[in-house]
């Protein structure tokens, strides 16, 4: 977690991340002695395949290929995360005070700021007679006069032949002949043959009804299509992913598609396709709030950067802006030279192989590192100490890797810039980057005021079992700063659910995790609380193991919600009952639990309120059968928490047939604190013309008694 003092030794450590990934290819490659037997003359390439008249997959030769030739030659504080004051009704429903989550819709009390695909919508909070902003985000289209359509090796796709046969369309059965078909337009996605001027059959003809193994009619619509290759002439509309918002600045973070499938080819490019194999082009815009238009005209710009990776996250300590991407590293480019199929192994024996794959790292590592470099713009000119230093995200005692040696395969960055900065020249946006190489994937994002940590999820091995388990790897970055640094790391078994599961408090990193094993005949589920302490010296990066719980639920029983306030944990596990729990964390070495509530259905967020004065959780989540384990309906609880031994539900509110999305999207929701109102989006499809409903839902809070 030091960084590198020197950017020379980071270039040597993905040198060595390189050559460890090559030689986990060649040793496992050599043991294929396949190629060994064919015809030097005759090297067979990788074949292409086409489907049959019955869908099957079928041998159609092997297509021409050229052969490649090798290319030449300061310490963060522990904040105190739990423990979130109620906010007001027009901020951000955030996990942590003091620490505002990008959203989509955001709110100042005097404006609305709404993101709707590429457009930006702004109005008055209190009415919304008086006009609006639109902002619509820069788009070019593409001229499709120059767009030629893409080639691709191998014979042309022809459509399917079909023969005659009888076609189900919804209430009405035709049989339809090939000729037919063919006279039939071909659209550009699906073909959908048209039901006019054709034989029709009774719909109670057995021989073009079907029933399934119920008893009921399955009469599908069945398309007639084969997919049309990759357009690169379409060009989708950028989309707004997520808004930061600090005083008369508003931040928009845009992502816009640069998608290509990996069977796409042109014969005319010569480059080989880029390293870093983002699927989005990511852009930084701060606005100016400080003057709103009311004439439907946009807001002012002031300064705009592209930034590399997809998004993962935002948030905002007062007037800096963080931002979490991942640049997925196509390493493949690398490797492929390597694997025995390639031509020029063709006919070699294991030791040849061997020979010839080495020399063709020495020849292919430095070009492809300097690409990785130039693609990445890490600037290696001075230090690198803003970059973690590159491991595999794996633990235990074993020699075997994961990773399949592919360490380099993602790169994550904490992105952090300065909202309020008044000079934007040529309106460009300064920023600064920490980041590390990521072998795992991201599960989730935490930040307090001065620590943000990336959750990452790779393997650990056990040796009692020998089996490799999910392990969370937790890179904590210093944020207290304009710019952010690596700090510290960790490790805990199994995965976190969702952020909740993971908070700061009096130095201590508690995080709630899950664990599966399907293979226990007792518990599938082992859920436990970890707690982990910052590192005390600057000596020591790592943050130690202070604590953990035993099994938390029943056997079975997943863990569906978690709130950390200060010394408790509230936690909801669920299998066909909810139990609550509320659990005393203030010492990491003695985490106990102190009470517990069972009750039908589950929460899957918990939002802690004060009624009256009196301390309460709200839960959101769903009601379920208690016997059958069948979903009710959406449901809403007010948890009594005044006495941690004996837990309460003080009211509930149970909405048969309706479904939220408040359950995992926990910023959709709202708790009005003056008015005790809480709103949540609900939608309900009753299968016909009536009583269907998708909007938002307002409900009165109160001791004893949640009604909408």
């Amino acid at each position: 977690a030091n960084g590198y003092d020197k950017c020379e030794d980071l270039r040597v450590d993905m040198e060595m991340a390189l050559a460890h990934y090559a030689n986990t290819i060649i040793m496992q490659e050599a043991e294929n002695d396949w190629y060994e037997k064919c015809d030097p003359n005759n090297p067979q390439p990788q074949p292409y395949w086409q489907m049959d008249d019955d869908m099957g997959i079928v041998f159609m030769g092997v297509a021409e290929e050229a052969v490649a030739e090798a290319a030449p030659p300061s310490d963060a504080k522990g904040q105190a995360g739990g423990a979130v004051e109620l906010e007001d009704s027009f901020e951000t429903n955030n996990q942590v005070d003091g620490v505002d989550e990008g959203d989509i819709v955001k709110s100042d009390g005097n404006y609305v700021y709404a993101a709707y695909g590429d457009v930006l919508y702004v109005w008055n909070a209190t009415d919304g007679t008086k006009g609006i902003s639109i902002t619509k985000m820069p788009y070019e289209e593409l001229n499709k006069t120059e767009c030629k359509p893409p080639t691709f090796p191998g014979p042309p796709i022809e459509p399917f032949p079909i023969d005659e046969e009888v076609i189900v369309f919804e209430d009405e059965s035709v049989s339809v002949s090939n000729k037919e078909l063919s006279e039939k337009p071909q659209l550009d996605e699906v073909m959908t043959i048209t039901v006019q001027d054709v034989e029709r059959k009774p719909a109670n003809d057995e021989s073009v009804r079907k029933r399934d193994r119920r008893g009921r009619d399955r009469r599908h619509r069945k398309n007639l299509s084969i997919g049309r290759p990759w357009n690169q002439c379409h060009k989708p509309k950028p989309r707004i992913l997520s808004l930061l918002l600090h005083e008369n600045r508003l931040s928009v973070i845009v992502s816009e598609e640069k998608f290509r499938p990996y069977w796409y080819y042109d014969e005319n490019v010569e480059e080989s396709e880029p390293i870093i194999s983002d699927h989005s082009t990511l852009t930084i815009r701060v606005y100016d709030i400080s003057t709103v238009p009311t004439d439907g005209s946009a807001l002012t710009l002031l300064g705009e950067k592209e930034v590399k990776g997809s998004y993962d996250s935002s948030r905002s300590v007062e007037d800096t802006g963080f931002i979490i991407t991942t640049s997925h590293m196509n390493t493949h480019l690398f490797a492929n030279d390597l694997y025995r199929s390639h031509p020029k192994y063709c006919g070699l024996n294991k030791t040849e192989y061997m020979n010839l794959a080495k020399l063709t790292v020495e020849n292919n590592t430095a070009p492809f590192l300097d690409r990785m470099i130039e693609e990445m713009d890490l600037q290696l000119d001075g230090k690198c100490d803003s970059i973690f230093q590159i491991s595999a995200m794996q633990s235990g005692d074993s020699e075997e890797d994961s990773t399949n040696g592919d360490m380099l395969c993602q790169f994550v960055q904490v992105l952090s810039f300065d909202m309020s900065q008044q000079n934007f020249v040529n309106k460009g946006i300064k920023t600064d980057v920490a980041g590390c190489f990521s072998s795992g994937w991201i599960s989730e994002v935490y930040a307090s005021q001065d620590f943000a940590a990336t959750l990452s999820v790779g393997s650990s091995y056990d040796a009692t079992t020998g089996d490799w388990k999910q392990q969370t790897f937790v890179l904590g970055f210093d944020i207290s700063h304009k710019k952010p640094k690596p700090y510290c790391y960790g490790e805990v078994p199994g995965r976190p659910i969702n952020q909740y599961a993971t908070d700061l408090y009096e130095d201590h990193l508690r995080i709630v995790t899950q664990q599966w094993n399907w293979q226990n005949t007792n518990s599938r589920t082992l859920n436990k609380i970890f707690a982990l302490e910052l590192p005390k010296s600057a000596n020591n990066k790592e943050m130690e193991p202070a604590g953990e719980t035993g099994h938390l639920g029943k056997d079975n029983e997943s863990v569906f919600a978690v709130r950390f306030m200060g010394p408790r944990a509230y936690i909801v596990t669920f299998e066909r009952t909810d139990p609550f729990y509320i659990y005393d964390v203030a010492d990491p070495a003695d985490m106990k639990e102190l009470g517990k509530l069972e009750i039908p259905g589950f929460s899957s967020y918990l939002h802690p309120v004060t009624i009256d004065g009196v301390p309460m959780i709200l839960g959101v989540g769903e009601e379920v059968d208690e016997e059958s384990g069948v979903r009710v309906g959406l449901k809403i609880s007010l948890y009594n928490i005044t006495d941690a031994a004996n837990p309460t539900e003080n009211a509930k509110y149970v909405d048969e047939g309706a479904y939220s999305t408040a359950r995992r999207d926990f910023k959709s929701l709202r708790f009005l604190t003056v008015n005790q109102k809480l709103i949540v989006p609900k939608n309900e499809y009753t299968y016909t013309d009536n009583d269907n409903f998708d909007g938002f839902v307002v409900y009165d809070i109160a001791l004893g008694s949640i009604t909408e």
